[in-house]
């Protein structure tokens, strides 16, 4: 009861099989030459006593000298006696032509002697040799032994050169009178009138012994290095590698030249991180043999131990050694891509495209070098547009980030990868799993059919290495659907006692916190991590807020190793004059308490941070009810076609807040089809309902109100607003709901508390009324506190009268 019961049956009845398989080759060993007879001394029908062609002793004796001297060049060659680039017919090819020919061979002799029936014995037994050797033979090869194969070699060069050789003397010695008259030779061969064919094969024999003592007997330690090899195979086969070490060492110690064991020594080597030993039986396996395997497992191992320089020497070697490899040139590429050699990175990735069997791993290597080398998509705009369809799954991951880095098309369903459409029954690879990662993280829109595949993939057990990064990309495709609450709560699942990713994810969720206006969570979210780039983050978050004081410890943190933050650290607490254009705009943005800041902002030059920083000045003008200079701020930014998307989409949403303000819907309405970004949508509509409500228009406003609330659902001002507008119109369930989604990241937000105390009031919930008034004495100024508690007392009181007036 063994595992593989065939390969164990084959690997420990290996000698008896090579002892079997040589013995055949020995007796099969001069078929080549009789062949040769046949053709030298061939008659036709037509003409029975005349050799037609060039027959004879002579073109005999020519062909016969040119096939024996084959056989020697091969011996020189396989010893390095001679290193020519000499073209020679391969031995296993003779093999195969003497077994052909041996059924020939075989039937001559048993016909000619008399002693057995070709058909009921000799036919049979000749057959089941020729298979079992053959057999043997593609075992060696299938297995790759070298040292198993060598021997095979070898038995065919000795044996077919010795028995060959013995062989002619024996045609020309009893049959060349017969060959100079032009008669059939052939049709006797094997009838001999002075030296017998067991003489012969005698004679033969001592020639392939004499060849196998000037070779000092190595073949037979090849015999057994090549059996040591089989049994390694085996034992680690079953798992068992400390046994197929040892079978290994055994090996090389027969011959130490050979690739088989030192090749499986090195990848054993490598699996104990035993690197020095893996580097040295790699370089024992390119000794005689050497192979592309070895060579990238060579570079790979000295990569591994950050010895770049001699891992591109070890490709370099392999390369030169076999030109044609594109995985060589593949992996030589992979390494210059690691650095910022990205010239040579592409040549190899280039030219290893028509050399490898897959030619989509060096594409999506290419694609790879594209996407971390950003400056060579800028200056080439046609790489995306020549991005290829392909079924390999890591090029479609990197076509994606490709796509994503190059900005000239949204990520759609068209761009979905093939396979997603599938069974995912089984667990994700690699290329799998990047392709769904990069996908679910760009796709302008995605459904709820991708956030349930990547949950249903995230609790696979096959798919464990890959559960965090797919609770990530769940969360973003969540966020990218409108529901960022669901998306924060799924990065702190995934940020919650995380030593290695925690901060990551903080930071993660803090930086989407930043994009929804939530700031108070945002530095909370900023708060727990000790790195200087989210203590940065912390202080943008409080400056947002207007909280200035709390800020400056973390800009001090921030600006200690950055002099850029240094300086707007410094400008802001006017520590200095601003001297450059951005310096200016985080000024005029953040400095709301300085009138005086629209001078500065007219001297900002770059058009892009003007247009920005006048938002500031044009909303706090529209806060103080003077759309005059509010106009004026718009009619000084920036010049549309000047402008990034992102501050063309920002001043198109200053004229619509200006038209709203200003009670003009026809303005308005024209100004909202212009282009806006997907982070100022809610608000373009928020705004459309504003100006339709305003003019008494509830059935055009409510719908605005409902698709702004569903594209920014955590937004205070947007859900404060059209909960007041639902609460109008009686649907008191629904604003409350608004109100209640809101409010767990708004806590401070005045206009979202004033709404919730009403709804509560509304719904009788005196408690939570009473709770969310002390909330809001918290959260605005004294003067507005009590301006809504008065309001809030008489409806107190209205709501108290009312329920007396029920009692009674």
């Amino acid at each position: 009861q063994v595992p593989n019961p065939a390969l164990t049956v084959v690997s420990y009845a290996l000698p008896a099989l090579l002892v079997l398989s040589v013995g055949f080759i020995a007796f099969n060993a001069f078929e080549i030459v009789a062949g040769l007879v046949w053709v030298t001394s061939r008659i036709t029908p037509a003409q029975p006593t005349r050799r037609t062609g060039w027959g004879g002793v002579k073109p005999f004796l020519l062909i016969a000298t040119l096939y024996l001297l084959n056989l020697v060049l091969i011996w020189l060659k396989n010893n390095r006696t001679i290193n020519w680039d000499i073209l020679v017919i391969s031995p296993f090819l003779l093999y195969l032509l003497s077994v052909g020919l041996g059924i020939w061979g075989v039937r001559r002799v048993v016909e000619q002697s008399d002693k057995l029936s070709f058909a009921d014995s000799a036919a049979w037994l000749y057959a089941g040799m020729a298979l079992l050797c053959t057999a043997t033979l593609f075992y060696a090869v299938a297995t790759a032994n070298d040292p198993l194969v060598e021997v095979f070699e070898d038995a065919i060069v000795f044996s077919y050169f010795g028995m060959g050789l013995a062989f002619a003397v024996y045609v020309l010695v009893n049959f060349g009178q017969l060959f100079r008259q032009h008669l059939p030779v052939y049709r006797v061969l094997y009838k001999p009138r002075v030296v017998s064919l067991l003489l012969v094969r005698l004679a033969g024999l001592v020639i392939v012994f004499g060849l196998l003592a000037g070779n000092n007997y190595f073949t037979l330690k090849q015999a057994v290095a090549g059996h040591y090899n089989s049994l390694g195979d085996l034992y680690n086969t079953h798992g068992d590698t400390e046994t197929a070490r040892s079978y290994y060492q055994l090996s090389v110690q027969q011959e130490y030249q050979q690739h088989k064991a030192n090749y499986a020594l090195a990848w054993l080597a490598l699996r104990r991180t035993d690197q020095p030993m893996a580097v040295f039986y790699f370089q024992q396996a390119l000794l005689k043999q050497p192979s592309p395997q070895a060579f990238v497992g060579l570079s790979n191992t000295y990569a591994r131990a950050n010895l770049f320089f001699e891992a591109i020497k070890a490709l370099q070697r392999g390369i030169a050694t076999f030109p044609r490899s594109g995985e060589l040139r593949n992996n030589l590429g992979y390494l210059y891509a690691k650095t910022s050699i990205a010239d040579s990175a592409y040549y190899y990735f280039q030219s290893a495209t028509s050399g490898v069997s897959q030619a989509g791993v060096p594409k999506a290597n290419l694609l790879a070098l594209y996407a971390r080398n950003p400056g060579v998509l800028a200056a080439d705009s046609l790489l995306a547009n020549n991005l290829t369809e392909s079924d390999y799954e890591s090029y479609q991951a990197n076509a994606l980030a490709v796509r994503v880095l190059q900005k000239k098309d949204s990520i759609t369903a068209t761009h979905q990868p093939n396979w997603l459409g599938r069974s995912d029954t089984q667990g994700l690879s690699v290329g799998r799993f990047a392709s769904l990662y990069n996908y679910a993280l760009s796709t302008a829109n995605p459904d709820t059919a991708l956030t349930n595949r990547l949950q249903r993939l995230a609790g696979q057990p096959a798919n464990q290495d890959f559960t965090d990064d797919l609770w990530l990309a769940r969360a973003v495709a969540e966020y990218n659907r409108h529901n960022p609450a669901e998306a924060f709560a799924l990065l702190e699942q995934l940020a919650d006692g995380n030593e290695r990713m925690g901060i990551a994810y903080h930071r993660t969720t803090g930086l989407l916190m930043l994009e929804q206006g939530l700031y108070g969570p945002a530095a909370t979210q900023f708060a727990g991590n000790p790195d200087t780039l989210s203590a940065y983050y912390q202080a943008l978050a409080y400056t947002k807020m207007g909280e200035l004081a709390l800020a400056i410890p973390l800009w001090e943190k921030a600006a200690k190793n950055d002099k850029s933050v240094a300086a707007i650290h410094a400008v802001l607490y006017n520590q200095k004059q601003p001297a450059t254009d951005l310096e200016r705009a985080m000024y005029v943005y953040y400095r709301t308490d300085d009138r005086n800041r629209g001078r500065m902002w007219e001297t900002i030059a770059d058009p892009n941070l003007k247009t920005v920083s006048g938002e500031s000045l044009l909303n706090g003008y529209l806060a103080t009810r003077q759309p005059f200079y509010a106009a004026m701020i718009l009619s000084q930014m920036g010049a549309p076609a000047k402008l990034t998307p992102y501050a063309r989409s920002l001043e198109n949403l200053s004229a619509l807040r200006l038209a709203v303000a200003r009670n003009k819907p026809n303005a308005a309405d024209t100004l909202a089809r212009a282009t806006f970004i997907s982070a100022h949508q809610a608000e373009r509509l928020l705004l459309l309902a504003q100006v339709q409500e305003q003019n008494r228009h509830p059935e055009q406003a409510g719908p605005l109100y409902r698709q702004a609330s569903q594209l920014a659902p955590l937004n205070g001002d947007i859900a404060a607003a059209a909960a007041q507008f639902w609460r109008g119109q009686k649907q008191t369930k629904q604003a409350y709901a608004l109100v209640l989604a809101a409010l767990s990241y708004n806590p401070s937000n005045p206009a979202l508390l004033k709404n919730y105390i009403a709804l509560c009031l509304d719904q009788g919930l005196r408690d939570y009324a009473t709770d969310g008034l002390t909330r809001l004495q918290a959260a605005t100024t004294p003067t507005d506190y009590q301006a809504f508690a008065a309001t809030y007392q008489q409806r107190v009181a209205f709501l108290e009268k009312s329920r007396e007036k029920f009692s009674e």
